[in-house]
């Protein structure tokens, strides 16, 4: 928020000695200016009025002179600056804080001041007068200079105005004059401006940044640009901003920290590097990501932007070091006395000189100067900018390529990019400085590489160790063979059993159709929505809205938009988008509205303003409007401010329905006349504040209250309780109580169904650096018995408290997971341990947990079942065919049995298959028709692969050991052929594993071993038939062998 008056204490005072130094700086200028060519040549008097404060209206030059002269604000203030003395026309309040200047006026001012309080009873019209006559005594008294462009609001400002346009003076733009005053700062501002682009440039590095890195490192590309830019607003506005990024010492002042715009992030192909870009509501793609943003700092600017390339190629790294040499160039330029068009033609020149294909798609300009103004309008850094850099001034330096394509792209939107990098400098005597070099721009800081490990090439060898030879691939696959006999034991041990839960799932799926326990598309229907009113008459209509002006007025979350000369107001939510665009010759400016129509899909959309417009699809319904002006300024603002205010009801209607289907828990009852047991000093997770913080969990009448030391209290009541779990630090750091919930609860401003409360027994990491002490050291041995008895005290603390939680609510039973029966795997995105209890499959060490209820689960899929691989896939399938299935990846094969073992003492059917599903389409279908699912084959067809393989792999095994079933021959023939070039029977196996150690000795490298092997072979290939696959064999039946009958070939031949 910017300092106003209405914001100040009665006690308020200005700096004098800075007013008057200020006040003569612009006498100064306007007295050199005068009779010269510049924008103070022809002003005799200069006129700066403000009308009624408007949060929304930043960066006026009205607004950003009082800042500059008082520190803050005067709203519906009119200065008039004449020869030798200044007016300020004002109300009484402001004229008691502008009064206290007249006694520090320093000896030899150019100009006095006079405060002139207005007078309600002609509505200042003598006033007016009175003014307008003292400026036509000013100088030759015929031009005063105004803010043309700008346009006061409120009754007073307007009349004003029209006393002005009847005066017969000559009105001249001051804007450009202002400017001039602006541009050069004093080393008081100076500072300001190098703490705001110290904060941007951090802000930057330590927070956006990383967190770009953990969303794209995540896979969570699910999030939208306009997410991440309120995310940003959000972590501005904070208490620990200061302290996370470590300026405490330097802005003791959080209060006067503030962003100058919405940040802009662009990914996916649409890029825009105009200063008024906004970030749009497409989620974040993960290949070329640009980040502009900047801070103020007690109303000083800044700014910093950077390109971030995931995957990129050399192309892009080329063009990202000629973008950072530009760059240079154009900081370089700027020098005392120089012009600001030397910026961009030194850019220009290293561009055209480096690659001149790109000169086309340079911006138009390399940057403006910043200040008070996020934007001086003055002082923008392109081709015809003569006007001289004065040392003291500041830039925004940016420079960028947009238009560029990568035609090596894996996805549509990934293939078009832009390439841009932004810094505030200084112009200092002996040159320009940066002041956002805090933001490391070096291609190592902004480029990454995240493509997944590649498979071998087929027909490739594996890149062994030396020393290792053929024996060793011969171990693996008698390994893999006993594994797979392990296997089939096990699956004939649970066939039976698992053949009749199969009949019980359908029985009961259709079971619950018929008590209509689902819908068939598994979608919620969608709630009726009100319709949304912004005002109840005409009357309503605020008296700011100009007649053929769009309005935006974010009170009643309305736009009004002049239709035939009416003013038509369209609520927000009615509203789907809003873009803006110019002509080729840029003569008009075009806003586009369009708005939520029936017959456009839009019932699956959550936007209440869609589901609105399709209630009344039969009536004629507005599409779109498209307004036009040739001055763009009514327009530019328009459009940014419905972007605002829509993204601000959006996420406010987030909130709303977050808390729409929230169960209102039962008043928790406290404990009266017992004892309250109580575990200390534990955190919580979710933390309530969003920070970590210890607090106190107490067991009352009907259940928890969490405290933190901070004073946040969070209640769990016994019968909201699901699932609850204790869980001791046998292997982990933490000792946890983890309470799993019917219904959801706020924590913060988001609903939980997890509370987990638990204690770290003992430090998660310690520093490498300090050296392995020894076995003995006595030292060492001391701190491992504290962390015992810590972890074996807590333990028990936790486990004491959970069996009084259990005495207290009766009917709960905290599950203890068996570890023994656990296994690793990736339920979400990082690897941890999962673990089956009485209850559920749970994984509470690594938030977003895993509690899934077996009494949820309808059957469970084994992927990737395939006796040669490491790992397999998991996919749990539940009841509720609206919910989506949950993946578990990466599971070591050697789980396998003990988690089908499970899962049968559970009466849970399990499938397994050799690939991966698309599950999103498979549940599509059961959902359009789940009765036509279960009447027919229902989930058998899970099986099929699997039987088809069993009866193959039967047929195919009493004739060699190694030779490939019929179905995965060129598959299993395809990774034999990686591994090494013949087939060995074990008689042969043996002799290699006997020669080997002689070869070994002899010390030749593995190479040498693998090319005497296969010599070897084909020698003893020459003296007797081969058995399996036998390559020397005629092209066309390669799968036979010498042994079958001439019947036997044909057949296998034909599969």
């Amino acid at each position: 928020p910017r300092p106003t008056l209405g914001a100040m204490s009665d006690g308020y005072t200005i700096d004098g000695a800075t007013f008057w130094a200020r006040l003569g700086r612009l006498y100064q200028l306007w007295e050199e200016g005068r009779g010269k060519e510049g924008p103070w040549a022809r002003l005799d008097a200069l006129v700066v009025d403000t009308g009624k404060y408007d949060e929304d209206a930043m960066y006026l030059k009205s607004a950003t002179l009082q800042q500059w002269l008082f520190a803050l604000e005067l709203p519906e203030t009119v200065l008039v600056f004449t020869q030798g003395l200044v007016y300020a026309l004002c109300s009484p309040k402001k004229g008691q804080i502008l009064e206290q200047l007249l006694g520090s006026k320093p000896p030899g001012a150019p100009a006095g001041l006079l405060v002139v309080q207005r007078n309600k009873a002609d509505k200042d019209a003598a006033n007016y007068a009175d003014l307008l006559g003292k400026v036509k005594g000013s100088r030759d008294g015929k031009v005063v200079g105004m803010l043309l462009k700008e346009q006061p609001q409120g009754e007073a400002a307007a009349a004003f105005r029209a006393a002005v346009a009847a005066s017969g003076l000559e009105q001249a733009d001051a804007g450009a004059a202002i400017s001039d005053l602006l541009a050069a700062k004093e080393p008081a501002e100076l500072a300001l401006v190098a703490k705001a682009a110290k904060l941007s440039a951090r802000l930057l590095a330590q927070h956006v940044q990383p967190s770009l890195e953990d969303l794209i490192d995540e896979g969570n590309i699910t999030k939208t640009h306009a997410d991440l830019a309120a995310d940003i607003e959000d972590f501005v506005a904070s208490k620990e901003l200061l302290s996370k990024l470590k300026l405490k010492e330097e802005i003791s002042d959080p209060s006067n920290v503030d962003v100058c715009y919405t940040p802009i992030i662009q990914s996916g192909g649409q890029f825009s590097l105009k200063v008024d870009a906004q970030s749009d509501d497409r989620p974040l793609h993960d290949s070329v990501i640009t980040v502009s943003l900047g801070a103020r700092y007690r109303s000083y600017c800044s700014n910093v932007g950077r390109t971030f390339f995931i995957n990129p190629t050399k192309a892009q790294e080329r063009e990202y070091a000629l973008a950072l040499e530009a760059q240079a160039a154009a900081v370089g330029a700027l020098k005392a006395g120089a012009q600001a068009a030397d910026a961009y033609k030194a850019a220009a020149a290293v561009v055209e000189a480096k690659n001149s294909r790109l000169l086309g798609q340079l911006t138009k300009n390399v940057g403006f100067g910043t200040g008070l103004e996020f934007r001086e309008a003055a002082y923008v850094l392109n081709a015809k900018n003569a006007r001289p850099v004065r040392a003291g001034m500041t830039f925004v330096v940016s420079v960028g390529f947009e238009g560029l394509e990568n035609d090596r792209a894996k996805s549509g939107r990934g293939r078009g990019y832009a390439v841009f990098v932004s810094d505030t400098v200084v112009v200092e005597e002996g040159g320009a400085k940066v002041l956002t070099d805090a933001c490391p721009k070096a291609w190592k800081d902004v480029s990454y590489s995240i493509d997944e490990e590649e498979e071998p090439r087929a027909g490739g060898k594996e890149n062994k160790p030396k020393g290792a030879g053929p024996s060793v691939e011969v171990t693996g696959r008698t390994r893999h063979r006993n594994q797979q006999a392990q296997h089939q034991a096990v699956d004939e041990s649970l066939r039976e059993h698992q053949t009749e839960l199969e009949a019980q799932v359908v029985e009961d799926a259709l079971r619950r159709l018929d008590r209509g326990a689902g819908r068939q598309d598994g979608r919620p229907r969608a709630a009726l929505t009100e319709v949304p009113v912004a005002y109840p008459s005409p009357d309503s209509f605020p008296r700011e809205a100009l007649p053929n002006q769009v309005f935006v007025d974010p009170k009643a979350e309305a736009v009004l938009v002049p239709i035939f000369g009416t003013m038509v107001p369209f609520h927000i939510s009615t509203i789907k988008n809003v873009s803006k665009s110019e002509d080729s010759s840029n003569k008009y400016t075009y806003l586009r509205i369009n708005f939520n129509a029936p017959g456009q899909g839009l019932v699956q959309t959550k936007e209440a303003g869609a589901a609105v417009a399709e209630r009344f699809k039969a009536l004629d319904s507005l599409r779109e409007v498209t307004l036009r002006a040739r001055d763009p300024q009514n327009l530019n603002k328009a459009f940014r401010l419905i972007k605002e205010l829509r993204n601000r009801v959006q996420r406010r209607d987030k909130e709303e329905d977050e808390k729409k289907d929230l169960v209102q828990q039962e008043a928790l009852r406290m404990l009266s006349g017992q004892k309250v047991y109580r575990l200390r000093d534990v955190n919580m997770r979710p933390h309530p504040s969003g920070r970590k913080s210890a607090g106190t969990l107490e067991l009352q009448a009907n259940g928890v209250r969490y405290t933190s030391n901070k004073g946040e209290r969070v209640d769990i009541t016994f019968r909201n309780v699901r699932n609850c779990f204790f869980q001791p630090a046998t292997k982990e750091v933490l000792v946890l109580l983890h309470f799993h919930l019917h219904n959801g609860i706020m924590v913060g401003k988001k609903k939980q169904k997890d509370i987990q409360f638990y204690v770290e027994v003992m430090e998660q990491s310690y520093a490498l650096d300090q050296g392995r002490r020894g076995g003995y050291d006595p030292d060492e041995l001391e701190e491992e018995q504290r962390e015992r008895a810590l972890r074996n005290r807590m333990n028990t603390e936790f486990q004491n408290f959970a069996k009084r939680i259990e005495e207290q609510a009766k009917d709960l039973e905290f599950d203890i997971p068996y570890r023994e029966l656990g296994f690793n795997g990736v339920p979400h995105k990082t690897t941890a341990f999962v673990m089956p209890t009485v209850n559920a499959l749970v994984e509470l060490i690594e938030p977003p947990w895993l509690v899934v209820n077996i009494a949820d689960i309808e059957i469970v899929h084994f992927e990737r079942v395939v006796f040669g691989l490491k790992n397999f896939d998991i996919v749990i399938v539940f009841k509720d065919i609206a919910r989506d299935p949950i993946h578990i990846n990466t599971v070591d094969m050697a789980s396998l049995d003990s988690i089908k073992t499970w899962l049968d003492s559970c009466n849970i059917k399990f499938y397994e298959g050799t690939a991966n599903l698309h599950w999103p389409a498979i549940m599509k279908t059961i959902r359009e028709d789940p009765r036509g699912f279960y009447e027919g084959d229902a989930w058998r067809f899970l099986d099929l692969g699997a039987k088809d393989s069993e009866d193959d792999e039967s047929e195919s095994e009493p004739e060699s050991e190694f030779q490939p079933t019929s179905d995965e021959g060129e598959e299993e023939e395809d990774s034999e052929d990686e591994d090494d070039d013949e087939d060995f029977d074990e008689e042969e196996s043996s002799e290699a594993e006997g020669s080997l150690d002689s070869d070994e000795s002899s010390g030749k490298d593995w190479e040498e071993l693998e090319r005497d092997a296969v010599k070897e072979d084909r020698k003893k290939g020459d003296e007797r038939p081969k058995a399996g696959k036998g390559k020397t064999r005629r092209p066309d039946d390669d799968s036979a062998s010498d042994g079958d009958s001439e019947e036997d070939r044909r057949k296998k031949k034909k599969k």
